[in-house]
């Protein structure tokens, strides 16, 4: 229970930042960003046009030196944050993924996730049905694909209290082997 409610903390935590850059306007197009507007939560540039950092076991010295700099001015601004970062390709800029609204996708990536998405059926009998009880009592289900052995489920939507809630326990009530098996049956018959 007591993780399920950190997990729910966090969760209304980036809810309200999410609600908040909406409100402030605080996300920069795709547009803004490349002509080198800064970030409007930590105020570094989101295309510093740097380049990409090499691997660190491939830093020269100097950039060693540098990348070393950066790594503690961005733990001494976010020190509590508890976020993952997130950079943009040919920048070495990093940004903190509870202080910093991302930038949209690019058509292109949406084409191509699409594509992936879009290009696959979904197979209902390859899904296992787990449910999940939440920090207020309540159950919802979630469907997973078989593959995904013990799907880390923190926080989810509960319909009934129109609250994120933490998940306190999950049991996997339908297996995906019983539907495929069950769906064989009928293709034979």
């Amino acid at each position: 229970m007591t993780n399920a409610l950190k997990e729910e903390t966090r969760a209304h935590r980036d809810e309200a930042k999410r609600r908040e850059w909406r409100e402030k306007g605080m996300y920069l197009t795709r547009e803004q960003a490349a002509t080198g507007e800064p970030c409007r939560g930590c105020g570094l540039p989101i295309i510093d046009n740097l380049g990409n950092w090499p691997g660190t076991m491939y830093l020269t010295p100097e950039q060693k030196v540098e990348y070393d700099a950066d790594q503690a001015k961005y733990k001494e601004t976010h020190p509590n944050c508890d976020a993952h970062r997130w950079s943009m390709s040919g920048s070495r800029a990093t940004h903190c993924g509870c202080c910093c609204p991302p930038i949209p996708m690019s058509p292109e990536q949406y084409e191509n996730i699409s594509k992936i998405l879009l290009g696959s059926p979904r197979r209902e009998e390859e899904l296992d049905i787990w449910e999940r009880t939440l920090t207020c009592g309540h159950l919802v289900e979630q469907s997973v694909h078989h593959t995904n052995q013990l799907p880390s489920f923190s926080a989810a939507w509960c319909p009934e209290c129109e609250l994120t809630r933490g998940v306190v326990s999950l049991r996997k009530t339908v297996e995906a082997a019983a539907r495929m098996a069950e769906a064989k049956r009928k293709r034979d018959d």
